[in-house]
This record gives structure tokens, sequence and C-alpha cells, in this order.
């Protein structure tokens, strides 16, 4: 069957999620999900979505994400992934892929579905073989969705706007989900949890979205131009402390030296503080080689871990 191209649009809400290799064991604590949460954050505002609901299980996770601005959640899911890929190797002494090829993501019709997705995620310690409380179980949002002591990266108001009791009836709505048969959401086309015309109606959006882009010119400009100015920023303070200016940071001749240094450190501030791809870093230096990007990139990472 062939594989359906990503649904990557603005203010799109998706439920995520994705399993390891062979079952193998992704958090075998509080300290390693933290670990994937705290990126998850990291990520989470750099990309401008919003964290509705998490719950990490030990083999698999769960996440009801909103993008805003920008369409973005491949990036952000490949950052997310490989961040906490390389911490849980070097964490466990092992080596390659931890999580299946690719992560799958729905887009989900919040109107009718939103509450019931959400009910779901946070039900799943409770499904699981040797049940765990969903109140208490540590990888879960739904703990602090019953203490309303969550982080700030839990954006909570959404859903309990939706429960005039607040949080108390928010909690009862979620438990009475395990009185009845467990039921998962109705996914329709295979990219969407909602029925058949929100489907259509997202496909035609998608469509209307993709030739907006071609009319404005480089796909990368929808992404690149509102964070123009912070480019320029993070690059002039990194010339400014190798007595260089902007554009020679920027010139995309080769350079050794101080220049060479100041244009690394440069690529890596700004692979680390925006949502650009490799090839849109490029494209802002005049560096045509995607590779030479993540040379640089890697280079400096490596030498600061």
């Amino acid at each position: 069957m062939a594989r359906l191209r990503r649904i990557d649009l603005p203010f799109c809400l998706y439920h995520v999620l994705s399993r390891t290799n062979s079952g193998d064991i992704a958090f075998t604590g509080a300290r390693e999900m933290g670990k994937f949460l705290g990126y998850l954050a990291k990520y989470a505002e750099i990309f401008a979505f919003r964290i509705h609901a998490w719950c990490l299980m030990p083999n698999h996770f769960h996440l009801l994400l909103e993008s805003t601005q920008h369409g973005a959640l491949s990036e952000l899911m490949r950052r997310l992934l490989t961040a906490y890929t390389v911490y849980y190797n070097r964490r466990h002494q092992r080596h390659g892929h931890l999580f299946q090829g690719r992560f799958k993501s729905y887009v989900v019709d919040r109107t009718d579905y939103f509450l019931e997705l959400s009910r779901y995620i946070h039900l799943n310690p409770a499904r699981q073989e040797n049940g765990q409380d969903p109140g208490t179980y540590p990888g879960s949002s739904f703990r602090y969705y019953k203490s309303g002591e969550g982080p700030p990266y839990l954006y909570d108001l959404e859903i309990l706007s939706r429960f005039p009791g607040g949080r108390e009836e928010y909690v009862s709505f979620v438990l009475e989900g395990l009185e009845d048969e467990e039921e998962r959401p109705q996914i329709s086309r295979r990219r969407f949890v909602g029925d058949p015309d929100f489907a259509t109606r997202y496909l035609k959006r998608l469509e209307s979205y993709e030739m907006e882009r071609l009319n404005r010119g480089k796909c990368g400009e929808l992404v690149r131009k509102p964070y123009q100015e912070l480019a320029d920023a993070i690059v002039s303070d990194i010339a400014h402390s190798f007595g260089l200016n902007v554009e020679q940071v920027r010139a995309g001749t080769r350079a050794r030296g101080r220049l060479g240094r100041a244009r690394k450190l440069s690529m890596a501030e700004i692979r680390k503080k925006l949502p650009w791809t490799y090839k849109e870093i490029g494209e802002y230096f005049h560096v045509e080689s995607e590779q030479a990007v993540i040379y640089n990139v890697r280079s400096i990472n490596s030498e600061q871990q």
C-alpha cells in the first residue's frame, strides 16, 4: 500500500503516536519520561505548537498537539525523536533507531472528537495489561488535569473550557470511559479522526493551502519570513563577538578561522532556536549544499556534548 503524504498545516489538531522497534522499552521510569517531555516542550515552543495531552507508555506514546501559525509537525517530531533517541542510546549504551520508522499522525475533528480522543489517550494506562490508575500514572497529562498543577507547556484551557464544572467534571468524564468497552477513534481515509465529510473538507483545505504556497513562491518563505529578524539577531551577536558583521558571516563563501567558526556557531544556534530545516538554513547563509550545513551543525553539537 502506498505511503500517504503527511498533512502538515497551520492551525491543525493532531493525534500523534509512535511505537518502539520490536517492542523495545523506551521509557523505563519517570526520569526518562521527564526527559522526553522536556524535549517535547522545547520543540513545541520553537515551532509554536500547543500540547493538549500526552501519555507515555513503556513501548509507545500518544500526543495531542496543535499547530498554530506554521505547519511544522514533521520537523518538530523529527527533532524530538532524534534528540530523545540520542539521549536514550547514550544512557543505555545502545545504537540505532528506538522508534519505528514513521510516526503516525491523524488530523482530528475538534468539534466532535476532541474530548473523546483526549479521554482515549488518558485511559491508556488502564487499558493495558496490568492496568494502572490513570489518575496517578506518571507518564500521563491526566494527573495534571486532575490536580491543576501542570507544567507551563500543558495547554489545558480548551479542554477544560468545555466543562462548566471545570476539572472535576472533566475527570468524571474521563473515568466514565472505564465503565464502557474501549472505543477507538473513528479513522477516515487513513489520516483523519473524524467522519468522511470532515476528511473531505480537510483535503480541500490542504489543496487550497498548497496552491497558496505555490503562488507565494518558495515553500520555505512561509516559514522563513517571520523568523528573519530573529535569525539576523542571532548572527549579529555571534558576528560581533568575532569582530565580524552579519554580511560576512552570511556570505556563503568558503571560510576558515574566525569567519568559519562564526558561521558554524551561527548555523548551530539558528538550528537550535528556530523552526528552520537544514535546507532553509543553507538558503539563509547562501550555502547550496545541505550536507555542509548538517556537518557544521553536528560538529558544533559534538563539541558542546
